[in-house]
């Protein structure tokens, strides 16, 4: 179990660490990088010199591999062309950029490939999460650590997690999506979005969306060995359909974990999807008692560790799945799909306390209301005509949330998101929010029909009656005016 320890995780550090010595290492000037063994790590010398720890694609190139991409990154004559070159490529990453005098850190679209830092006497330190930051120097717990740990959201949300950009330790933060942090600035600074969005024709917007997924796809399968998730929900159905001409070569799966039996809809549905359509399918079972080995790495790969659920599941997963191949998930689709105002109305003007309240239990912990508050002032006036509740759930919700998940099931799998593409969600909102609000989007139901049309031969996501009568009424509030009137009570009342 020596290799789980720190899996797929990296330290960027000036201080040598022992610990680390089987890992891949290299010296760059007087620091040091390490990569575990099990991720994938690049370097390419041209203008710069480039470090990539994970992978990238180029769906507009599908068959350049991972050095070929950062090859081409590395000729870049100027620092400030690199987020444009980053805007369509996909993956799971992080870039180091070794100028004259610094090192810039980037990263993925969504931040999966995750970064944390701090500086200790002008010296720059950075690593997967602060865990593996303190094998070399000693962090602090701030006062707000027990405050989190101890406090009514976390003991009700199971799967709680802090904004992004903050850590619960010393001086030690965390890169938001779409920032890069220079070491010798130490301060964040946004770089996308960097251009207006223009609506364009919903047919066309069909078209662009259903033929950039294609690509994505298929940079992923010349690169990766992808085992693809399904479940009942759309995210998984949309990128199925983007698979009909490659589904004889790869494998799908199901995972079966906490109390899921063959009655629950994420079973059913996909077992029987998979027999019209041939698939090669198979149900994973992770509903198996963790053991006390397994856990305490778990824990001490990442101080956030949800060791009661997350942990438990990749326990499960460490019997079951296939440690060769990368898991495929529909993470971050719901980006694009008006997730925290599904009705697809967005607000015109949004406060502090709108942000707050999307999810429960954040007003009430403090370090999360200056977060958010700290964010919202600097997103007001540079977001161009982005909907900002968009950027705030891709930032925070999927740039922390399903950042933290993919980082504590590094131990037992690698990940390929094909949504992790700021392209992909220019795309998505360039298209009339009403076309693709969160329950029965359009273009998700159009995109299937036009790119495999048997992908719908099972229902999506389908309710019990009391939820379509709930939906219904929810529906009929919104389209009246009821809606507001009732959170605006609702509100008051809090």
């Amino acid at each position: 179990m020596n290799n789980l320890k720190y899996r797929r995780q990296f330290l960027f550090t000036p201080i040598e660490c022992r610990q680390l010595e089987a890992w891949q290492i290299e010296k760059v000037d007087n620091h040091f990088i390490y990569v575990h063994p099990d991720c994938q790590f690049e370097k390419s010398s041209g203008f710069y010199d480039l470090y990539l720890i994970g992978y990238i694609l180029n769906p507009h190139a599908p068959e350049e591999t991972s050095k070929q991409i950062l090859d081409n990154l590395s000729n870049l004559k100027d620092v400030s062309g690199f987020p444009k070159k980053l805007y369509s490529l996909a993956g799971r990453f992080v870039l180091i950029i070794k100028t004259d005098n610094d090192f810039i850190f980037f990263n993925d679209a969504c931040g999966f490939r995750t970064v944390c830092y701090t500086k200790e006497k002008d010296n720059f330190f950075a690593a997967s999460q602060p865990l593996l930051i303190n094998e070399v120097i000693s962090l602090k717990k701030i006062k707000a650590y027990e405050e989190y740990f101890n406090s009514e959201y976390v003991a009700n949300n199971i799967e709680h997690y802090l904004p992004s950009g903050v850590t619960l330790y010393e001086n030690v933060f965390h890169l938001v999506p779409n920032h890069y942090v220079k070491a010798s600035e130490f301060v964040q600074k946004r770089y996308y979005p960097f251009q207006k969005i223009k609506r364009r024709n919903y047919a066309e917007g069909v078209i662009a969306f259903s033929t950039l997924l294609k690509k994505i796809i298929l940079a992923a399968h010349n690169n990766l060995d992808l085992t693809f998730s399904l479940t009942a929900g759309w995210d998984t159905r949309i990128i199925l359909s983007g698979c009909k001409d490659i589904a004889r070569d790869i494998t799908f799966y199901t995972l079966r974990y906490r109390d899921m039996d063959d009655k629950n809809m994420d079973i059913r549905i996909p077992r029987s999807l998979s027999e019209s359509l041939n698939l090669n399918f198979d149900i994973l079972d992770c509903q198996k008692d963790i053991t006390p080995e397994f856990a305490e790495i778990y824990e001490a790969n990442s101080y956030m560790a949800h060791i009661n659920d997350w942990g438990k599941i990749a326990f499960g997963m460490s019997k079951t799945f296939p440690g060769e191949k990368v898991a495929v998930k529909g993470s971050c689709s719901e980006v694009g799909r008006c997730s925290w105002y599904p009705d697809g109305k967005h607000k015109a003007h949004l406060t502090d306390e709108d942000l707050l309240q999307v999810e429960k239990g954040w007003r009430d912990v403090a370090i999360i209301r200056e977060a958010i508050r700290k964010w919202h002032e600097s997103i007001k006036g540079n977001n161009f005509n982005y909907p900002l509740m968009d950027l705030y759930y891709w930032e925070h919700h999927m740039g922390a949330w399903q950042a933290q998940s993919q980082l504590e099931w590094d131990i037992v799998q690698e990940v390929f998101t094909p949504f992790n593409s700021r392209e992909m969600f220019d795309i998505m909102f360039s298209i009339d929010p009403l076309k693709r609000k969160y329950e029965n989007p359009a273009l998700y139901f159009d995109t299937v029909k036009y790119l495999w049309p048997e992908v719908l031969s099972e229902p999506v996501n389908p309710y019990p009656f009391k939820q379509r009568i709930r939906l219904f009424v929810y529906d009929i509030m919104s389209y009246t005016g009821l809606l507001n009137i009732y959170q605006a009570v609702k509100k008051r009342k809090n």
